[in-house]
């Protein structure tokens, strides 16, 4: 009974340490679920350098590094002695996020007045999937006047490029961004007669999307100073996801330079256009001794340039030349004639044109389905040679017949003319010698 109770103890205590454990570790779990799956990003400060005592705007970014989507994420910017915010103010809430995906939220703070110079820790925290355990991760926020004292260029963005020209949903490109130093001259005098160098430093560049896009590419920093009237291009690799509608996008581009007083805050624009190429029966077919001949009009209804387009029909039981039409480059309503010889063994009317082409770097095939009508069933070219044989030997004994008809018709008047003739002969003879007689 003692050895009972005593191993009934064991098991309730070891029940409860088992319990124990399990909740420690789902604590953990939870924990280094939310750190492995959220990445936490300041894209962007406004101003930079903060200024003691003035308002300050923080752009964060989080984003699902992770393989299952994350349940209600709160990002909190967490007040101390240098930055404070309202509580309504200073955390975002988001129901889902789902992966591969990136979130933004402005974040307003204040510098307090009595914040010393240079850099200082901002404080962001976050949560997820209902835990109540925080994670902390520190950015750096500098404080103060110019930081880059000498070097005073001016920058510019002298180019926005993309490839592809326009995208399309379920592209991949790149979006190229020329920054300019636009000083000419290689100083510069203050009305105190301090003289300051005009090359222009970058400290970063990044480019963000608040809508569906993808920005692919991690922001840039250290690019270094670029020369009075020198250029630099930045390349930005962006998604379009297929579920993306048609329409102009406004992706966000940030660029710190010597101080506030020389950053660039930009909108760059690009298009989304779903349409492509499509294929047009621009008359009807026409028939020869071999089968048909179909003409088909392609156009670009693209509003971007698409490259390397073939177009190639397809249809069972039917052979086609050329079997591949290449047209190349098209520009936007650019439109080809391209026909085909079409014959037919066994199959339907119903020939399917696929348009294959390259926008960018991404491939699309686009495709209409014609009905042709029927086609000639040839069997060999020797069939053609002997109808066309038959046809003329039918011609020719249709003419050689009515030519000997007619030529036996007038020998028969002929020989009317000659009996006529030695008719009238005996009858004048016999008249002569009757009259002699009397």
């Amino acid at each position: 009974m003692m050895g009972e109770s005593m191993s009934k103890k064991t098991f309730n205590s070891a029940l409860r340490i088992f319990i124990a454990l399990m909740l420690i570790l789902s604590i953990f779990s939870g924990t280094a679920s939310a750190a492995a799956g959220l990445k936490i990003t300041l894209v962007d400060q406004t101003p930079y350098p903060a200024q003691p005592g003035q308002q300050i705007r923080f752009w964060i970014q989080a984003e699902n590094i992770g393989d299952g989507t994350l349940n209600n994420v709160t990002v909190q910017v967490v007040s101390d002695g240098v930055f404070s915010a309202s509580s309504s103010e200073s955390s975002k809430t988001y129901d889902n996020i789902y992966a591969g995906t990136k979130v933004y939220h402005e974040y307003v703070m204040y510098v307090a007045s009595d914040a010393p110079d240079g850099p200082r820790d901002l404080t962001v925290r976050y949560k997820s999937n209902n835990s109540s355990n925080w994670i902390e991760e520190k950015f750096t926020v500098n404080i103060g006047g110019i930081v880059d004292t000498d070097n005073r260029g001016t920058l510019i963005i002298e180019s926005v490029t993309s490839s592809p020209e326009v995208f399309m949903p379920g592209d991949e490109g790149i979006i190229w961004v020329t920054l300019k130093n636009n000083a000419t001259n290689q100083t510069i005098s203050t009305s105190n007669k301090s003289v300051y160098m005009t090359n222009a430093r970058i400290q970063s560049a990044d480019l963000y999307s608040k809508d569906n896009i993808i920005v692919k590419s991690e922001a840039v920093n250290d690019l270094g100073i670029i020369a009075p009237g020198d250029n630099i291009s930045i390349p930005f690799r962006v998604s379009i996801p297929e579920n993306t509608t048609d329409g102009t996008y406004l992706l966000t581009l940030n660029v710190t330079g010597s101080s506030y007083e020389y950053n660039i805050k930009r909108n760059v624009e690009i298009k989304v256009d779903s349409s492509g190429i499509k294929a047009i029966q621009s008359k009807a077919a026409s028939m020869s001794a071999s089968g048909k001949t179909m003409e088909i009009d392609i156009v670009n209804y693209h509003q971007g340039s698409v490259r390397g387009v073939s177009i190639v029909p397809v249809a069972e039981g039917m052979s086609f030349y050329p079997t591949e039409y290449f047209i190349g480059e098209m520009k936007p309503d650019d439109l080809y004639t391209a026909k085909f010889n079409i014959s037919q063994g066994v199959g339907d009317s119903v020939v399917e044109f696929k348009a294959v082409y390259y926008n960018g770097d991404n491939y699309h095939e686009d495709s209409v389905e014609l009905d042709v009508g029927p086609v000639i069933k040839q069997s060999s070219g020797i069939g053609t040679y002997i109808i066309y044989l038959i046809v003329i030997l039918l011609i020719a004994a249709v003419v050689g017949h009515f030519y000997l008809k007619k030529k036996r018709d007038m020998s028969l008047i002929d020989w009317l003319k000659i009996q006529k003739g030695n008719a009238q002969e005996k009858w004048a003879a016999r008249k002569n010698k009757k009259q002699k007689n009397e």
